[in-house]
């Protein structure tokens, strides 16, 4: 039999203290690599011999965590499984020892491991063990029961309660948590908001949650807010940045091997484009998502990406796929997550399906656009502005530009002049002739119209092109023989 790395209780300690702060950066690889001589097979159980009840405890705690994370990470089979054994092999010492600080610490990395399979029900009773030991404000382990408790809150979809929770828990962890606990925290938070529409708090949370994870040097925390900000920027329609996020977390979770939230990060990947219609481009990429996750125990990611196909073949046009496809998902979560899962996603499915059907039935010029003025303009204009060239005449089919002289059924005269910050413009849209109007600004590749009456719109800059600025507007109806008399705007 091989001796213990440590040959000494006190040595021992110090490499279960290492392994902890191993585990909160996320050098998991590093973490096994210091156990040799301890744990060198990790199917078989680790080498406790000559150790005491608490070392003991210690010992299988350290390691089931570490083998939890790994097994996610690198996609081992049974993982889940051995680190569940481990963790309740320790909990049974830390119970006679009665230890409800360490016993806490079990439950909540078994929540996690359940919630890994997409057990989220179990992963839900053993937080709730965790959290009824009445351990101190002040104690990371009761801490981070309220982490892993957002985490599966978040997975059930009750973005509601993680953010009605969120203003006492940012008090609560104040000056107590460490930069990994607070990350997550604001992580999780920051998920839930999205999800719920308020992209402010959103922003501010992720982007709290990125700052916090870099001090902390946690490549996988970093590249989940990454995951998260991309989610973000595809909610709001900047797609440029969406897909600088989400290109960034793929790369980090290459570079520390993450397989599983590799395949995921590709499932927000489609989503992106998806919401830019390049459905082409989005099976493409979800079909990579679901051959990498399709070898992982995250049944819950699995079937969220495989229900993002079937989505997209919804949108293809190709029902029977899709249908098809949702069942493949639903039975899967059916067996390996709960029925309340499955429900999830076949209402989801729906929600598709309604905006599918509203889309088509929805006529080519929506209300908020405009079009191009066919045939020759004769236009009589002013001094102010007849030393233009290259004159051009838009429709307004909408009221919001009102305000700014621009009314509906009013014929807006568009010049290709300079364009800067804060100028009324006019853009096409490239794929589809559509025309629109709004007060220009642009930041990232991204170009902003805004509006009196209505959300500002944002563009991809590669999908646009700008027709120029306006500088008039006539009244169609109104001729001075056969002329249109145009009238400058000042704005």
């Amino acid at each position: 039999m091989k001796p213990l790395r440590p040959q000494t209780a006190r040595a021992h300690t110090e490499l279960l203290r290492e392994l902890i702060g191993l585990e909160r950066s996320g050098q998991f690889d590093v973490a096994l690599h210091e156990l040799r001589g301890v744990w060198d097979n990790t199917t078989e159980q680790p080498n406790v011999d000559n150790l005491d009840a608490p070392l003991t405890a210690e010992t299988y705690l350290r390691c089931g965590a570490l083998i939890g994370f790994l097994g996610h990470i690198r996609q081992i089979p049974t993982a889940q499984e051995r680190s569940k054994n481990l963790l309740t092999e320790a909990r049974s010492l830390y119970l006679e020892l009665y230890d409800p600080e360490k016993i806490a610490e079990c439950e909540n990395y078994l929540a996690l491991a359940y919630w890994r399979t997409g057990e989220s029900s179990e992963a839900q009773t053993w937080v709730e063990e965790a959290q009824s030991h009445g351990l101190s404000e002040k104690s990371h382990v009761s801490l981070y029961s309220y982490v892993i408790h957002d985490l599966i809150l978040l997975s059930q979809k009750r973005f509601v309660e993680v953010c009605a929770n969120f203003s006492a828990l940012e008090k609560l962890f104040e000056g107590k948590a460490d930069d990994f606990l607070t990350g997550s925290l604001y992580n999780n938070f920051g998920v839930a908001a999205k999800n719920l529409g308020n992209t402010t708090a959103a922003l501010n949370a992720l982007e709290k949650a990125r700052e916090l994870f870099s001090a902390s040097d946690n490549k996988l925390q970093i590249a989940l807010a990454e995951n998260n900000l991309s989610q973000l920027y595809k909610a709001e329609r900047r797609f440029a940045r969406a897909h600088a996020s989400i290109d960034r977390a793929t790369g980090l979770f290459k570079e520390i091997k993450d397989r599983t939230r590799e395949g995921f990060s590709l499932d927000t990947k489609a989503l992106i484009y998806f919401e830019e219609g390049k459905l082409a481009e989005a099976l493409k990429t979800v079909d990579k998502a679901i051959a990498i996750l399709g070898r992982s125990e995250n049944y819950g990611y699995l079937t969220e990406t495989i229900a993002t196909k079937a989505r997209i073949q919804l949108f293809s046009d190709d029902f029977s796929t899709a249908t098809l496809t949702l069942l493949e998902a639903v039975e899967l979560a059916k067996i390996r997550i709960s029925e309340s899962a499955a429900m999830n996603l076949i209402r989801e499915f729906e929600q598709s399906l309604k905006r599918r059907n509203a889309e088509k039935k929805q006529p080519p010029n929506k209300a908020e656009r405009t079009g191009i003025a066919s045939g020759d303009l004769k236009l009589i204009l002013p001094s102010s502005i007849a030393h233009y060239e290259n004159y051009q005449g838009v429709w307004i089919n909408n009221s919001d530009l009102e305000p700014f002289g621009l009314s509906r059924g009013s014929l807006a005269i568009v010049v290709s002049a300079g364009v800067k910050r804060g100028d009324l413009i006019a853009l096409i849209e490239l794929d589809s002739d559509l025309v629109s109007c709004g007060f220009y600004d642009a930041d990232f590749g991204i170009i902003c119209l805004e509006a009196g009456g209505s959300e500002p719109q944002l563009f991809n800059q590669a999908d646009v092109k700008i027709l120029g600025r306006i500088v008039g507007v006539c009244d169609a109806k109104e001729t001075i023989e056969g002329a249109m008399e145009v009238s400058p705007l000042n704005i």
